[in-house]
């Protein structure tokens, strides 16, 4: 797989965490009591099984003047299946299901094998860790920054891990204090290009059947 296909992989993996409706990026100062974050953050992971959600991207890049902005929807089930549908404005499936990654690009059907290589193991190991609620334990992975405002937690991971390192200056995921769910992820990559993503019209725990991650 090439290194495009690679930083898509990273990106998905990343990000699939994410939950919510978006936060104002207002002032932010460090965190008063990581214990307890880390603590809830495992608590919330435990009981989270399924995650639907409508998700706006925007992509800032250093050759436009404009981000370029997409719309979908994001399914999640499990911790092994993961659907992101682009409804607008142009028509693309990615599907992560049981270590395969599948894409639609108008009948244009490619699928790959995210375990053949050990660059797909780490990742595929990252996401789990980021979806059980351990993924700031393991300083080889990432080291984080804390920080807090009146509404939202704000995490920045620079990563450690040399697969993740050489696309991402870092990742920032911002937590809604109340509901406590990521509510946006912003990728800073290398290249002083930005993903923004944010989520909205959540619903956690139903009900979602497997052949949603099937493309059909």
């Amino acid at each position: 797989m090439n290194r495009i296909s690679l930083k898509i992989v990273v990106i998905l993996l990343l990000s699939s965490v994410a939950a919510l409706a978006a936060v104002p990026d207002t002032s932010y100062k460090t965190m008063k009591d990581t214990a307890f974050f880390n603590n809830r953050l495992k608590t919330y992971n435990a009981g989270l099984h399924t995650i639907e959600c409508d998700f706006v991207q925007q992509k800032y890049m250093s050759i436009l003047t404009e981000p370029v902005v997409s719309n979908g929807k994001f399914c999640y089930k499990n911790g092994v299946m993961i659907r992101w549908e682009y409804t607008d404005p142009f028509k693309y499936v990615i599907i992560i299901n049981n270590g395969r990654m599948s894409i639609k690009d108008d009948e244009k059907t490619s699928s790959y094998d995210l375990t053949a290589s050990e660059s797909f193991n780490k990742l595929n190991t990252i996401l789990g860790k980021i979806l059980q609620g351990n993924v700031l334990n393991d300083k080889n992975d990432f080291t984080c920054s804390y920080y807090e405002n009146d509404l939202n937690y704000k995490l920045v991971l620079t990563p450690g891990s040399k697969d993740i390192k050489v696309f991402f200056k870092n990742i920032v995921l911002f937590f809604e204090k109340k509901m406590f769910s990521v509510a946006r992820v912003q990728m800073n990559e290398v290249s002083g290009d930005k993903t923004d993503i944010l989520f909205n019209n959540r619903k956690i725990n139903n009900e979602i059947p497997d052949d949603k991650f099937l493309l059909k």
